[in-house]
């Protein structure tokens, strides 16, 4: 028992360690085609005699997708999210599942109870967790709640005949949330090859484990998208919302969607809004937004319109094709949209 106890000890601790101490076996590679895009995995397989073995890996990044976000407010506290998602004329492969994470509560989500519920429990929840979700015809959706954030995840449900091909778009992905919109990821995938081994496949010494190991945990292709990421406070409070809506925006600049000079330009506005509702100077508050919502609309004309253009691509109607994009037209529209819920919640029209 002890020897036992001390061999699984021994593993945890290889398998912890795998990137510190990489055995390289000789003749073991990883080669990209550049013409197929697909990998040509050669490995040492430890199976008697032991041999060099190759697999292909054919990743799942195939694909042009384009994620369309709109998003509406609907009553006084209910947001209503949807998406359209789009395949290049020119991709090779049909895109196959869509996830988006991180996100906000949605409307209707149920957490996941105790494992030790019993099994109906678990399948209701999850079943009025794939109902909070709209989907398109012959895809399905779920949402999994990690760490206080959910991530939504649709999948074709034939990947053999389902799926956005080439040249196709695909509305009807959406849900409802009372939380505001921020900027989240949307990763997309494609439907490559199923990936196995001959035998055991390379040992977790192996140098090329690790780098196999990010290639397929990486096989996507991601995009920015809208979704709930900002709270609403209860009982409503303008300049703690603003000060939320400030702190999402500083995210945008990590995600190259906002220029940090025009982020410290808008920041000036924020906190100077924040603080007049903060000191009951409501006036104030909304000649500083006002302020705020003419500089987005100067970067992009079409800030405050809800439309299909595509984004994630600092594409405005007003942009000049020679002058520097200070912030991305998906950024302009949340945050604009944002700016308005804040009016319209201090009796503003």
């Amino acid at each position: 028992m002890k020897m036992l106890i001390k061999l699984r000890w021994f593993t945890a601790i290889a398998a912890t360690c795998v990137s510190l101490f990489c055995h390289a076996y000789p003749g073991e590679s990883i080669v990209r085609d550049p013409v197929t895009g697909d990998y040509t995995i050669t490995y040492w397989d430890d199976e008697e005699p032991g041999s060099l073995e190759q697999t292909t890996f054919v990743p799942a990044t195939k694909i042009i997708p384009t994620v369309r976000s709109k998003f509406r407010l609907e009553g006084t506290s209910s947001v209503v999210y949807s998406y359209t998602l789009a395949n290049g004329a020119s991709a090779k492969q049909a895109i196959v599942g869509l996830i988006l994470e991180p996100i906000g509560r949605i409307a209707n989500e149920r957490d996941l109870p105790p494992v030790t519920a019993p099994a109906s429990e678990v399948e209701n929840i999850i079943i009025t967790n794939m109902a909070a979700l709209n989907s398109p015809k012959d895809w399905g959706g779920n949402i999994v709640r990690i760490r206080g954030q959910s991530r939504i995840a649709w999948l074709a449900e034939d990947l053999e005949t389902d799926g956005v091909r080439s040249g196709r778009a695909m509305p009807g992905f959406g849900f409802s949330s009372s939380a505001l919109p921020g900027i989240s990821t949307a990763k997309m995938e494609g439907k490559g090859a199923v990936f196995g081994y001959a035998g055991e496949g390379p040992a977790v010494d192996s140098a090329i484990y690790a780098e196999l190991g990010r290639l397929r945990k990486n096989d996507f292709i991601a995009r920015p998208a809208s979704a709930p990421m900002i709270v609403v406070p209860d009982p409503f409070n303008a300049a703690v919302l603003l000060d939320r809506i400030q702190t999402q925006m500083h995210s945008w600049i990590g995600m190259q969607l906002l220029d940090t000079s025009f982020s410290s330009q808008l920041d000036r506005y924020l906190t100077a809004a924040a603080d007049a509702y903060r000191h009951n100077q409501p006036k104030a508050g909304k000649e500083h937004i006002q302020t705020l919502r003419r500089m987005l609309k100067k970067e992009h004309e079409d800030a405050d319109r809800d439309d299909e253009k595509e984004d994630g691509k600092a594409e405005g109607k007003n942009d000049d094709k020679n002058k520097r994009i200070l912030i991305d037209r998906l950024a302009a529209r949340v945050l604009d949209f944002d700016l308005k819920y804040v009016f319209k919640r201090m009796g503003d029209d």
